[in-house]
């Protein structure tokens, strides 16, 4: 099946409703070998969505959250891309990299000086994603109750300059929080 319209369509997280909330879980579970245990997010809620339709069906979707983190002693601001998910039946078309995109333009729209995210896929790279070596602390989050403090080097974190900012992989970084 060929998707012709890559419209992608912006939520926000307090607007998603019940029903949608069901089908974007029902695309995730297809997607993540994760159980989200029926909910749209992994660890937490997010700040937004955004979703790609193909005659009423969703075939795509990513979340991203907006946080200030540090990189070393300086404050930045970032976007978190999360929950990157195409229907098996709608993938090479083009509608990851367009979600990435949608998802790399608010960012820039918000003045935020980074993307981030944890992944491999190829489409990150395309996007201009790099690997991040940089030492990480983290809160580890299960079931909505705040966890231990984990401080690692996560092989699968990377990240992306959306400004004039440049990223420092020698900076230890703190993500104020649970993994996006």
């Amino acid at each position: 099946m060929e998707t012709t319209d890559l419209t992608v369509e912006r939520i926000e997280e307090l607007r998603l409703g019940r029903a949608l909330e069901r089908t974007i879980a029902r695309l995730l579970k297809e997607n993540f070998s994760a159980d989200f245990q029926g909910r749209t997010f992994f660890h937490n809620r997010h700040h937004c969505r955004f979703l790609v339709w193909a005659d009423a069906l969703l075939v795509g979707h990513l979340a991203i959250a907006y946080r200030a983190i540090r990189l070393g002693q300086q404050r930045v601001d970032i976007v978190g891309i999360a929950e990157v998910a195409v229907a098996k039946t709608h993938r090479r078309q083009g509608i990851g990299s367009n979600l990435v995109a949608s998802a790399l333009d608010e960012g820039r729209k918000a003045d935020a000086d980074f993307a981030a995210l944890f992944g491999t896929s190829k489409i990150y790279s395309k996007a201009g994603f790099v690997p991040a070596p940089n030492m990480i602390t983290v809160s580890n989050i299960e079931g909505a109750r705040t966890g231990t403090t984990i401080r690692e080097r996560n092989r699968h974190f990377m990240v992306k300059p959306l400004g004039n900012e440049q990223w420092r992989p020698d900076a230890e970084i703190d993500l104020a929080g649970f993994p996006f």
